[in-house]
């Protein structure tokens, strides 16, 4: 998602004249396993040219920041726990491996693993 596109003048002022239409663009990002294909609007192809990485959080409700963190987590929703020497479980959430899409990520964060769930243990 961190790739850098630019679209010529031409294609921009394509892209502007469909912007009202009912046409779409499909494009992929990777996923875990592999590329996940995706449908963009006009609009959301426009951003596409100058940051693919928003264009995608678009698509998922989310921020370029939280679709950037979801691909350097691994998809893994981590437990949101310390540990009794004070560190972050490294445990996923329980169902939060893999994460298919950066909107799931998000929902998940902030939940526990299988051993703490709650909260309650260490």
């Amino acid at each position: 998602m961190t790739q850098q596109s630019s679209a010529s003048p031409q294609a921009m002022g394509v892209i502007q004249r469909h912007a009202n239409s009912d046409i779409t663009f499909n494009t992929s990002h990777d996923g875990l396993a592999g590329k996940i294909t995706v449908t963009l609007t006009p609009g959301q192809l426009e951003v596409f040219w100058s940051d693919p990485a928003a264009a995608f959080a678009s698509v998922y409700g989310n921020t370029r920041g939280d679709c950037l963190a979801w691909q350097a987590a691994g998809y893994m929703a981590q437990c949101a726990e310390l540990t009794t020497k004070g560190r972050q479980c490294r445990n996923p959430v329980h169902g939060g491996y893999p994460v298919a899409t950066p909107d799931r990520w998000v929902a998940m964060r902030g939940k526990y693993s299988l051993i703490h769930q709650e909260g309650v243990s260490k």
